[in-house]
């Protein structure tokens, strides 16, 4: 791949002269030294002391600064820390301030369908919005890695505790997944060699094992090859729905989760796109993997021929596969986005050019210009940002 400049490039300069100046929602008080993203109508907000609150979208501070570390707003709970003796331990925390579930875990996950993943003493469960133990640590994923540098030697068993997606968890029976739902009971049996967690509905599944290439002949050469160690198994793919049902069988070598009706997919060395019914909306024509799905859309960047890639361009499209933007890297005074964050949020991606920030839409076009120091990502209705001057301020959305 030719001088890929790094990770994502896209240009918005041909536009320029149609981005708006943004709408400063509020500045807020000196103290405050960070802010986070908006989720839920809330973000956290650091002040100089080094504690943690949150603030509305209007500027107030609604949770007084209490918490040491913090989370962003899930289902109307956030992750907090306190240090307790020494140690932070983590809780949750409701939109009204008030300590649903106390500072007692030593590491603790969102809430997602009514359920947590947190750690007490080494152990991992679930459980519920009032701190109850809803799923024991057998519904827990449990991963072995294998340091294969040192012919395993340095094997680590590490939890890795999945989120609640659609209202099913995979879980492991013996050597077989399948899918539990909030309560424990397997709405999937156990019958799939490995298995992915839900996204947009469906989920992709093991299917039959592929059968082995063997060559027909019975000369020297076709008895040695067909001697081979057969290697690590591979396997079909399927997609089900989140009763189980069979919706497609697919051979392609890799299939990435669904997002917004479709999910890139991998075969024979290059990336296409398909649908929820295994339909092809571009064939496997990209020989670079495409940026992932976000707000309905995807891009890929086709690289040119000029030193520096300063002739490639960022191609955009819609989850039917169609085209709707071609931006070019670099403008003909040799400005180039260097940085990006690579996805959209709200139909706007954070873009840096020439070490300043600002935002573009999925067209490629700016819609705010790139004057800032630091941003965060429009989560939802504002984003925060800081100037070069260091003075933070909080953007509206400028589309909605």
């Amino acid at each position: 791949m030719k001088n890929k400049i790094l990770l994502i490039v896209c240009c918005l300069f041909a536009n320029a002269v149609v981005a708006q100046q943004p709408v400063v929602a509020f500045v807020p008080d000196k103290d405050i030294r960070d802010i986070g993203l908006f989720t839920e109508g809330l973000a956290w907000a650091l002040t100089s002391g080094g504690n943690y609150g949150y603030m509305d979208t209007t500027g107030k501070m609604v949770i007084r600064p209490q918490f040491k570390e913090v989370g962003i707003f899930h289902e109307g709970l956030a992750i907090v820390g306190q240090s307790l003796n020494g140690n932070i331990r983590y809780g949750y925390v409701n939109r009204e301030g008030r300590m649903v579930i106390p500072c007692q875990y030593e590491d603790a996950h969102d809430f997602s369908c009514g359920r947590a993943a947190v750690n007490k003493k080494g152990v991992w469960e679930y459980i519920d919005r009032q701190g109850k133990t809803a799923l024991g640590p057998a519904f827990v994923r449990i991963d072995t890695i294998i340091d294969k540098t040192y012919n395993g030697a340095y094997n680590q068993i590490k939890p890795r505790p999945l989120p609640f997606r659609n209202g099913r968890l995979p879980v492991r029976k013996g050597k077989l997944y399948g899918y539990v739902d909030t309560s424990g009971h397997w709405v999937i049996p156990p019958e799939y060699v490995w298995a992915r967690e839900f996204s947009d509905g469906v989920a992709v599944v093991s299917g039959l094992e592929k059968v082995r290439d063997s060559l027909p002949d019975n000369d020297e050469l076709a008895q040695l090859y067909n001697k081979l160690p057969a290697g690590e198994p591979e396997y079909t793919s399927h997609v089900i729905d989140s009763t189980g049902k069979l919706l497609f069988t697919t051979a392609a070598k890799g299939l990435e989760e669904f997002v917004d009706g479709a999910a890139l997919f991998y075969q024979e060395e290059k990336w296409g796109l398909m649908d929820k019914k295994g339909n092809i909306l571009i064939k496997p024509t990209f020989d670079d993997r495409p940026y992932p799905i976000s707000g309905g859309v995807f891009f890929t960047q086709v690289n040119g021929q000029a030193e520096g890639n300063r002739d490639g361009y960022l191609q955009m499209y819609n989850t039917a596969g169609q085209p709707i933007g071609k931006a070019l890297l670099c403008d003909t005074e040799g400005r180039c986005i260097y940085d990006s964050h690579r996805a959209f949020f709200g139909n706007l991606m954070a873009v840096q050019v020439e070490n300043k920030w600002g935002f573009i839409d999925t067209s490629g076009k700016m819609v705010i210009p790139p004057v800032y120091h630091k941003i965060s990502d429009f989560a939802e209705s504002h984003a925060a940002v800081k100037t070069a001057e260091g003075i933070i301020q909080v953007l509206r959305h400028p589309l909605k």
